[in-house]
C-alpha cells in the first residue's frame, strides 16, 4: 500500500514560529457573521508570494493559488483577479509599513494577503500575513517550516488561520476525502486533499473496495473489500499502513459507520439471517443489535453526540431513512417524500442530515432536519447525485453526480447548494465520498 496519508506524518514538522504582534486584538474581532442570510463575500487579494531566489521559483505563485482557492471554496469570500495585481499596488512588500493600502482599497479589497517564501534547513521557509485593508492593521500572520514539498500543506495551513480569525470558526482546509475509484475492472480507495490535489492510495488489492469510513480521530479508514471473496470489513491505520479484518461474519459485512467516541462502529451483518444493523467493538465483537426489520437495514450514520442513528430500510416497500434512538431503541421514519431516499448523512452540528433522493428518475441530494421537518432539495437533475457527506465544519458537502460526461466524479458545494465545483477529474468514476474530521494532533 505504499505510505497512504504520508500528508499527515509531514504536518509535524510544519511549525508556526511566530505571533505577530497585535494578533490577539485582531482576533477578538468576528469579521464575518456567516450566519446572516445577506451575507455577501468579502472581496480578498491573494497575489503571489515574494520569492527569495530562484531555488523557490514558481513557489509563490503555487502558494497563493492554493490560500485563493481555498478561500474561493469557503464560499466567504470573492477572490480578486489575479490580473488586476500587476499593477505598482503589487510591488515588494510584506510588512504594514511597505503596503499601499489606499491603492489595493481603490482596487475593491477590503483583506489582502501577503508574504514570502525561501530556502531553508528543512527545505522551505514560508511568510504569511493577512491584512484588513480598510483598517490598515494586521489580522493574522504566521512562519511555517518544512520540506518542499509540503508547501501545499502550509498553503492550506495558513487559509484555516484566514477562516479562523474571520469567523472565530477554525478553518478545514488541510482536512481530506476518502473516496472509491474505480478503473479497469477493479475499485480501490484513494484519499485526496479537498481541492483534489495529493492524491494517495489506500487499496491496491485488484479487486473491489467500498464504503470508506473515518475513525473520529482521523488515524482508521474502516471500509468494504471482497479481496478475500465475501464482503468483509477491514480497518486500516493510514499512519502505519497496518490493515486488519474488523468482521468475517458469514454473509455481508458492509456499511461501517465509526461512533462519535471511536469506540464502536455500526455495521450491515447479515449473520443471523437477515440484513441488520449491529454494533460491534473496534475489534469488531458484537455488542448488540440495532436495528432490525423484515428489510434490509443499512448506511448508519451516527449524530454528532452519539446517542442516534440515522440509516436506510426498505420496511414499508422502498428505501427510505429512519432515526433510531439507541438507548431506547425507538424508531421513526424520517423521509416521506420520494420512493427512494438513502445514503443518510448526519452533519457534524446535528442541525441536518444530507441524503440522497430519487425525483424524476434522478437522484439528488437533500437537506432535512432531524426532526423531519424543512426538507431543502440542493442538486436539480444535473445527473444523478448520490451519497453526500459533511465537511467537519458542517458547512460543505461532497458527493458524487454523473452531471458531466455521465462519469461519476466528486463533486462539494456549500450546505445550500451554491458554489458546486468539480472536486476529482480521474480516468475511470469516482464514487462513495467520505469527508475526514479534523486531525487530532
Amino acid at each position: 500500500m505504499g505510505r497512504p496519508l504520508a500528508v499527515w506524518l509531514t504536518l509535524a514538522v510544519l511549525v508556526a514560529l511566530m505571533a505577530w504582534p497585535h494578533q490577539g486584538v485582531a482576533a477578538e474581532r468576528v469579521y464575518i457573521d456567516i450566519t446572516q442570510p445577506n451575507f455577501v463575500r468579502l472581496p480578498i487579494a491573494v497575489p503571489d508570494l515574494q520569492e527569495a531566489d530562484s531555488s523557490t521559483q514558481g513557489l509563490g505563485t503555487l502558494l497563493a493559488s492554493v490560500v485563493a482557492n481555498d478561500l474561493d471554496l469557503s464560499g466567504l469570500f470573492r477572490v480578486l483577479d489575479p490580473k488586476g495585481f500587476l499593477g505598482p499596488e503589487a510591488a515588494p512588500g510584506v510588512t504594514a509599513a511597505e503596503i499601499r493600502f489606499d491603492r489595493w482599497r481603490r482596487g475593491g479589497a477590503e483583506f489582502l494577503v501577503r508574504g514570502r517564501c525561501a530556502r531553508s534547513s528543512t527545505g522551505l521557509r514560508t511568510e504569511f500575513r493577512l491584512y484588513d485593508v480598510v483598517a490598515q492593521r494586521l489580522v493574522v500572520g504566521k512562519i511555517y517550516e518544512g520540506r518542499r514539498e509540503d508547501a501545499r500543506i502550509m498553503a492550506h495551513r495558513f487559509a484555516n488561520e484566514i477562516l479562523a480569525a474571520l469567523t472565530g470558526e477554525a478553518g478545514m482546509f488541510d482536512t481530506q476525502i476518502a473516496f472509491v475509484q474505480a478503473k479497469d475492472g477493479s475499485k480501490e480507495i484513494f484519499l485526496m486533499d479537498i481541492d483534489g490535489e495529493n492524491l494517495k492510495r489506500v487499496t491496491g488489492d485488484g479487486s473491489t473496495a467500498l464504503s470508506p469510513a473515518w475513525s473520529p480521530d482521523g488515524r482508521q479508514l474502516a471500509y468494504v473489500s471482497y479481496f478475500e471473496g465475501t464482503p468483509r470489513l477491514y480497518a486500516v491505520d493510514l499512519f502505519s499502513g497496518t490493515r486488519r479484518t474488523l468482521c468475517a461474519y458469514a454473509g455481508l459485512n458492509i456499511s461501517p459507520a465509526w461512533r462519535p467516541d471511536g469506540e464502536a462502529l455500526a455495521v450491515t451483518l447479515s449473520k443471523d439471517g437477515n440484513p441488520d444493523i449491529y454494533l460491534v467493538d473496534r475489534n469488531g465483537r458484537v455488542l448488540q443489535r440495532l436495528a432490525a426489520s423484515w428489510a434490509i437495514d443499512v448506511s448508519p450514520s451516527w449524530s454528532p453526540d452519539g446517542t442516534r442513528l440515522a440509516y436506510v430500510s426498505a420496511e414499508t416497500g422502498n428505501p427510505q431513512i429512519y432515526v433510531l434512538d439507541v438507548a431506547t431503541g425507538k424508531k421513526e421514519r424520517l423521509t416521506y417524500h420520494g420512493k427512494y431516499n438513502t445514503a443518510p448523512s448526519w452533519s457534524p452540528k446535528g442541525d441536518w442530515i444530507a441524503y440522497s433522493g430519487m425525483d424524476k428518475g434522478r437522484n439528488n441530494i437533500y437537506i432535512i432536519r432531524p426532526d423531519g421537518s424543512e426538507i431543502r432539495q440542493l442538486t436539480h437533475g444535473e445527473g444523478d447525485n448520490e451519497a453526500p457527506t459533511w465537511s467537519p465544519d458542517g458547512r460543505m458537502i461532497a458527493f458524487s453526480s454523473t452531471r458531466q460526461g455521465g462519469r461519476s466524479a466528486v463533486w462539494v458545494m456549500l450546505y445550500n447548494g451554491e458554489g458546486v465545483k468539480r472536486l476529482t477529474r480521474l480516468p475511470g468514476e469516482q464514487t462513495l465520498p467520505d469527508w475526514s474530521p479534523r486531525i487530532r494532533r
